[in-house]
């Protein structure tokens, strides 16, 4: 800031004398400046408060591109990968700390809560839907603070260090909702969403008894564990994701670590919290195991941030993705390793951990998300538009897995034609020929349900249905609200069984539909006034 003696266009005036007396002490001469001195003080400290309120942020995901680009990482790929979803390979990774900025910087709400890249010229809604169905994208129930959430999750020299904000499903710091879905999970619109998308009482009393069966089920030390106590187990090398997969459903109801008076989840939600940030490696972010564990954990700890908004778990999210991102094969994908050529199983677990990184409000890199988009495009059949596990060999399992992604990474909607032949050549077939296979039917019943329609009907009763019947609801039984996983392939055992059936059951209100059933509908008030 220039001084107005140096001003061009004015002839400075005369500095005034000041006649020191030889009696007057310096003290008394330092008195006649502390006015000026005091009003500076205050000018630059209200100049510096201005820089920092319109300071730009959310420049981390720029950063950690380039610096991706400048460091590749290469690891030698396995032999003989075999086709089990949680094959252990080994892995530290090395990488650079980035900026993780909570990126709040979007025009619209639908920039993240919608997948893909959004038209803001472009009216909200489907061309040429169904005029007559009611919207089943729901806007943001009201809440700001934190009435009634107890503290943030106690991290070992962390323990003062909380920022609870935000209710379950209210709005976000700066008065915004939280960015995603997640507001689906709690409250009125929970109930408008199992309403309006075909669940029922039945559905409601199956998930409550399995939320049971995981807390009986639960470690002392906060981990869930695929070979834990129950006749049918899985492998004790994949605890992570055991742990991980033991968080889903409780999170998927809308339950976090904070007290409220009805979340009776929120210990045994806060213990397994603290064993995943235990267990991961505060270098690379990865939580350990293969990338399906790391994956599946990263998805756990990308919700229960977005839903708590609990500041101490915001670092662990970040770093989690930060580790996928660094780990994608060049050619989009992801397998058991970093920088493995991808496979369409194991992609899948790192495309929804990114969206959940997206929802929650974390740095996420774009071109992350159009690699894993190029990957998809390698392994469709374009006669069928089915996909393979690492090619165009088109499989259902497989194919569920892709169109999810698909759905996620370029918002294939209702109308696409693409979409519409891959369903209807491999999903709607097994409508109401059910077979033994979760893994298919946990990504199958997210496709269908973002489709919606009709279609979504037919599917949604068959799968309701055969889920409630075949659930365990032997009230005497150790396994009472759980599920077998005898006969289904590509699965780790009962736990694994139970908590993605589970998941299933949550669809309505989990994840809220992707799309408008609405022409042209334009977004609720509530939402508008919001944005």
């Amino acid at each position: 800031m220039s001084s107005p003696t140096t001003n061009n266009n004015h002839k400075p005036k005369a500095a005034p004398v000041v006649v020191v007396r030889e009696h007057e002490s310096d003290s008394r001469n330092l008195y006649r400046f502390l006015p000026a001195a005091g009003l500076s003080l205050v000018v630059h400290v209200a100049l510096l408060g201005l820089f920092l309120l319109f300071a730009p942020r959310g420049q981390a995901s720029a950063a950690l591109e380039e610096k991706k680009e400048e460091t590749p990482i290469t690891t030698e790929n396995t032999d003989d990968i075999k086709k089990d979803p949680f094959l252990t390979t080994d892995v530290d990774l090395a990488m650079q700390e980035v900026d993780t900025d909570i990126n709040y910087n979007v025009d619209r709400i639908e920039n993240v809560s919608v997948p893909g890249t959004v038209n803001p010229d472009q009216a909200v809604g489907i061309l040429d839907g169904d005029k007559s169905a009611a919207p089943t994208n729901l806007p943001a129930p009201g809440g700001f603070g934190n009435k009634g959430q107890g503290g943030a999750v106690e991290i070992p020299g962390m323990e003062g260090n909380t920022n609870g904000m935000g209710e379950v499903g209210g709005y976000g710091g700066r008065g915004l909702p939280l960015p995603g879905t997640f507001y689906g999970r709690s409250g009125a619109t929970r109930e408008k969403a199992l309403r309006d998308g075909g669940g029922t009482g039945e559905t409601e009393a199956a998930v409550a008894r399995g939320l049971k069966w995981l807390a009986r089920n639960q470690s002392s030390d906060g981990a869930w564990r695929l070979d834990g106590n129950f006749p049918d187990k899985g492998s004790a090398d994949h605890n992570t994701a055991g742990t991980a997969f033991g968080l889903l459903p409780l999170l998927g109801a809308g339950k976090t670590h904070k007290i409220t008076k009805d979340n009776p989840y929120d210990k045994p939600i806060e213990k397994a919290l603290y064993w995943l940030i235990k267990k991961q490696d505060k270098r690379t972010g990865n939580f350990g195991g293969n990338l399906y564990d790391h994956g599946i954990a990263t998805i756990a700890m990308c919700e229960a941030f977005g839903l708590s908004q609990d500041y101490n778990l915001r670092k662990p999210a970040q770093q989690a993705i930060n580790y996928i991102v660094t780990a994608q094969h060049d050619g989009g994908g992801w397998r058991y390793g970093p920088n493995q050529a991808g496979d369409t199983s194991v992609t899948g677990w790192q495309v929804m951990a990114l969206k959940s990184g997206l929802m929650s409000g974390l740095d996420v890199p774009a071109n992350a998300l159009r690699k894993a988009q190029r990957y998809i495009d390698s392994c469709c059949d374009p006669a069928t538009e089915g996909y393979g596990y690492t090619g165009p060999a088109p499989t259902p399992t497989m194919t569920a897995v892709a169109l999810l992604c698909r759905q996620y990474l370029q918002s294939w909607g209702p109308q696409n034609l693409r979409m519409i032949k891959a369903i209807d050549n491999f999903i709607k077939p097994t409508t109401s020929a059910w077979k033994k296979d979760v893994y298919y039917y946990y990504y199958a019943t997210q496709v269908m349900h973002h489709f919606g329609g009709e279609a979504w009907k037919a599917w949604n009763a068959k799968m309701r249905d055969e889920l409630v019947k075949t659930q365990d609801k032997d009230s005497t039984s150790a396994q009472n609200g759980s599920w077998s996983s005898v006969g289904h392939p590509h699965c780790q055992g009962r736990l694994m069984v139970t908590s993605l059936n589970l998941l299933s059951l949550e669809v309505y209100y989990r994840y809220l539909p992707l799309y408008y059933r609405e022409s042209g509908a334009k977004m609720d008030e509530t939402v508008k006034k919001a944005l």
